[in-house]
């Protein structure tokens, strides 16, 4: 690894705070024009088809005067309701993509700058540290995160139900984006076991074969509840007096829309780990191992999800059968993973020990480390 321009000791360029506080100022501000930005172009695209729904809400309202319906109101209200649910489809999309990257942002316990440890930067590893520990592993922390905040999450709509399943594919593939991008960095950046990252491929494609599946699934699932989603987004003349027991829901009708649990946690990682730049293979080594304990972590929140859809959720059964399908997916990707950090492990059993086990202690072990 070759030092950089103008790095201080230990080969790490300083980074001022006030530049840490610029950066994080404009990324602000840049977030804020692009949510406000988008808000406003949604508003005007709501309020042209609101223009163009207008005609059509007057003959509409005025045919129902003159057979004297009840409810003539409903009728010169379409504009308006066009237009307002154009407009809250926008909002939410750019809130929920904005939300996510605050929580990008502020969310550091996933991905630490690993330069920043002392241990790696300062100077040699200690010996019998246990540094070769996929527990610790930025992937795996960020995926369990994610499972742990879907298992408390208590969906009280099926639109938000829905919206766990629309985000499977996303979720399956910001996962597999990021296996893709230590895949490449091992490949191109890091003395790596060849037969490791070939591995690691191989978990790729499986986790975007279960993205296809899972776009499959909710074009299914689409399909088959059909009618229930129409109640809910394009809802009759007072829909809710066919509501099972009287009861309403709070929910609003672009719940489906939303990013689903799992997936926010899934591309929350992704974006994450864009920022994970290790100094020392060991580091490299503890995320190999971290990918498969990841994994399983996504095959349990999808597993639940199923669990859920099983006890819980009123869906066909064709969707209960093609989850499991999915959650024995993501497993198999696990397997994947764990065989590629077996081979690391086994490729690099002699530079592990040095690091773990360093000869005549760390200073001697030291005299044959390589230039940078």
């Amino acid at each position: 690894m070759r030092r950089a321009a103008g790095a201080g000791a230990g080969g790490v360029s300083p980074v001022q705070p006030h530049q840490g506080r610029l950066y994080r100022l404009q990324r602000l501000a840049v977030r804020k024009i692009v949510h406000w930005a988008s808000c406003a172009g949604g508003g005007m695209l709501a309020g042209l088809a609101g223009l163009l729904a207008l005609p059509l809400g007057v003959l509409w309202g005025v045919l129902r005067l003159a057979t004297g319906h009840r409810d003539p109101l409903h009728a010169f209200a379409l504009p308006v309701r066009t237009a307002a649910r154009i407009w809250r489809r926008f909002y939410r999309r750019s809130k929920a993509r904005h939300d996510r990257e605050v929580q990008a942002d502020q969310l550091n316990l996933t991905v630490d700058d690993p330069r920043k440890d002392p241990d790696l930067v300062s100077g040699p590893l200690v010996s019998g540290t246990h540094v070769l520990d996929g527990n610790s592993s930025k992937f795996a922390l960020a995926l369990r995160a994610a499972r742990d905040t879907y298992i408390a999450y208590k969906p009280l709509s099926m639109m938000e139900v829905a919206a766990e399943y629309a985000g499977l594919p996303n979720a399956f593939r910001s996962t597999a984006e990021a296996i893709q991008q230590m895949a490449v960095n091992g490949d191109q950046k890091y003395p790596c076991s060849k037969r490791a990252l070939a591995k690691l491929g191989e978990a790729f494609r499986v986790l975007m074969t279960g993205a296809s599946r899972a776009e499959a699934m909710n074009t299914l699932f689409r399909d088959v509840h059909q009618f229930d989603i129409e109640r809910i987004t394009n809802p009759r003349t007072n829909e809710w007096m066919w509501n099972v027991a009287g009861t309403g829901s709070d929910a609003a009708a672009g719940a489906m829309m939303s990013p689903g649990q799992i997936e926010s946690g899934c591309v929350l990682m992704s974006v994450l780990y864009k920022t994970f730049d290790p100094v020392h293979m060991m580091q490299v080594g503890s995320e190999f191992q971290g990918m498969s304990y990841g994994l399983t972590a996504l095959a349990e929140a999808v597993d639940t999800l199923r669990q859920r859809t099983r006890d819980q959720y009123p869906v066909d059964d064709r969707i209960l059968d093609e989850l499991g399908t999915l959650a024995q997916t993501v497993r198999a990707a696990s397997d994947y993973a764990e065989m590629a950090a077996q081979l690391f492990v086994e490729d690099h059993a002699r530079e592990i020990s040095h690091n773990t086990n360093p000869r005549k202690g760390p200073a001697a072990e030291s005299m044959w480390n390589t230039p940078r």
